[in-house]
């Protein structure tokens, strides 16, 4: 369940994170929640994977609750639950916005044709968090 995955706070947006590749020790892929409890919330802040000396993730993303505005290299694309988005390219850059409250957005991320490596950046919030990074 959802619920008993920990929320925490990033700076990179202002829903609530819930790692849940770490909760399961995944090392596959990764996959996050982030829930926005206001319409308005920057859920996802604008990014692309571009920088060489970053993961070069594509990422999937799925509205599991609420209504979230996605723009995809310039495109706004309105999601209501159910919706799919992909950023395919890593150098697509994306964000999102909850238009509802209590809006969730799954995120799935990996680099094609490359082992699944946890980022810098995850071991960091994790940490930030005092959450163990799985598996060690």
């Amino acid at each position: 369940m959802l619920a008993h995955i920990p929320t925490v706070a990033v700076p990179h947006s202002d829903a609530g994170w819930q790692p849940i590749r770490n909760h399961f020790g995944l090392t596959a892929f990764g996959i996050n929640a982030y829930t926005a409890r206001r319409a308005g919330d920057r859920i996802i802040g604008e990014h692309d994977h571009s920088n060489p000396d970053d993961e070069q993730h594509q990422e999937l993303y799925f509205v599991h609750s609420g209504r979230a505005r996605f723009e995809v290299n310039g495109t706004v694309i309105n999601a209501p639950a159910g919706t799919f988005v992909s950023a395919h390219d890593v150098a697509t850059r994306r964000s999102a916005v909850a238009e509802k409250d209590n809006t969730v957005v799954l995120v799935i991320g990996a680099e094609p044709g490359a082992a699944f490596e946890i980022t810098p950046a995850e071991r960091e919030e994790l940490a930030e968090a005092g959450l163990s990074v799985r598996p060690t």
